[in-house]
């Protein structure tokens, strides 16, 4: 038989916010500039040995609307929508990977959005 901390329960019972971003909406702040943003990706580079990578992919076009969603999202069954955005990924990857040294294992991708 286990223990259950009830400190801990007591901790978390309570209502959060959703995890659909790092940091969440709330922590979003104004001062935060573009170089604070490519110094923060830089700062990934370095830890023990050469950290892999998580990546997160929103795409945001769905076929339908799924009642539970609270995800950013257009619903379109325009294709041509879709791969106009995923160019754009594309274009922030070539970007971003002047930032990010070579040889970095991504070990997580997610795709995240869109019609299931």
């Amino acid at each position: 038989m286990f223990e259950i901390d009830l400190d801990l329960v007591k901790k978390y019972d309570k209502p959060g916010p959703r995890y659909t971003s790092y940091p969440t909406a709330p922590h979003f702040n104004e001062s935060f500039t573009h170089q604070d943003y490519l110094d923060e990706i830089i700062k990934t580079n370095y830890g023990e040995g050469l950290p892999d990578l998580s990546l997160y992919y929103h795409l945001p076009y769905c076929d339908t609307l799924c009642y539970f969603c609270g995800c950013n999202m257009l619903i379109t069954r325009n294709r041509d929508r879709v791969k106009e955005y995923i160019n754009y990924v594309k274009k922030e990857i070539d970007l971003l990977r002047a930032y990010i040294l070579a040889g970095r294992k991504v070990s997580q991708l997610h795709w995240g959005g869109g019609t299931p």
